[in-house]
């Protein structure tokens, strides 16, 4: 069985953009970017899993069938379906809990009307590890050394398992996913975002405030979406719409929690606001491809 690692780093493009991340094999010699750079990184944690089902997940393009950028998600969800196979995520990244509050860990499976379709494909049929990540293909260096221990190996149970649900919902969304209403959908993104409060905070006497933010926030960006889609909002805008409802998520949960909650909930301070959208990216993409349409 190989070895799977998650990184992260800090971007110079925005002060308030959420950390990047990307994935590794364990020796170091097969990285996918994840809608990003990959190299230069931090290490956040290490898992075993089979690399050939990472490779397999990740597609030739490195994201992971995260098909629309911060639409479907963004590096974290194409990082974390890549690290499936060793049941890790990047946790500890900066923005990782708002980001997983808002795609959810594995992202979007869809948008307004199926657009920007992003089914996660598990490839559950492919083990084993690719050449590249063979153990021994290759010496470490004295610092390649240091970062593999760092790295460890993530033995949380209570994340394992908290993963494992967040999964099944997930399978069961793939399942039905041709018969899902937009109401359904809704529901499926509620759910997530309950799992996770409950995960972090437990039984919350503010659980009702929480999920009518959550779902008030998914409507105001499925009308941003909307507005992309049909031309209405150049790439620059929609990025900035969607980075000013990401704040505007953040302030409402932070008014709503004790500072304590808060803290704990997305793991940063009161005030410390992130937005998840990387207007390089977006305009990169865009750029190269039209907005999200039926095929997507």
């Amino acid at each position: 069985m190989g070895q799977l690692i998650a990184w992260h780093y800090r971007t110079t493009l925005l002060a308030k953009l959420a950390d990047h991340t990307y994935v590794t094999c364990g020796n170091l010699s097969k990285a996918w970017g994840c809608w990003g750079g990959k190299t230069g990184g931090a290490v956040l944690r290490q898992g075993a899993g089979s690399t050939a089902q990472a490779d397999a997940i990740a597609n030739p393009d490195e994201r992971a069938g995260i098909s629309c950028y911060l639409i479907n998600g963004v590096c974290h969800q194409a990082a974390n379906r890549v690290l499936f196979p060793a049941g890790i995520t990047v946790r500890g990244a900066r923005g990782y809990p708002v980001s997983e509050a808002l795609f959810g860990a594995y992202g979007r499976p869809r948008a307004l009307f199926g657009l920007c379709k992003a089914p996660f494909h598990k490839h559950a049929g492919v083990s084993g590890d690719i050449a590249e990540c063979a153990v021994t293909k290759r010496a470490f260096s004295s610092l390649e050394k240091r970062i593999l221990e760092v790295a460890g190996d993530d033995r949380d149970e209570n994340n394992r398992q908290y993963l494992s649900t967040v999964a099944e919902i997930y399978d069961k969304l793939t399942k039905d996913a041709e018969t899902l209403s937009a109401e359904d959908t809704r529901g499926f993104h509620l759910a997530l975002f309950k799992l996770m409060v409950e995960f972090k905070l437990g039984e919350s006497d503010a659980w009702n405030a929480l999920a009518e933010i959550r779902m008030s926030t998914e409507d105001r960006r499925l009308e941003v979406e909307n507005l992309f889609e049909i031309k209405e909002l150049p790439v620059g805008e929609f990025v900035r719409q969607s980075n000013d409802l990401d704040e505007r998520f953040q302030e409402d949960i932070a008014n709503t929690l004790s500072e304590q909650d808060y803290q704990a909930l997305f793991e940063l301070e009161r005030g410390d606001i992130v937005v998840l959208g990387d207007p390089e990216i977006a305009d990169k993409y865009y750029t190269d491809m039209p907005p999200p349409s039926e095929g997507q």
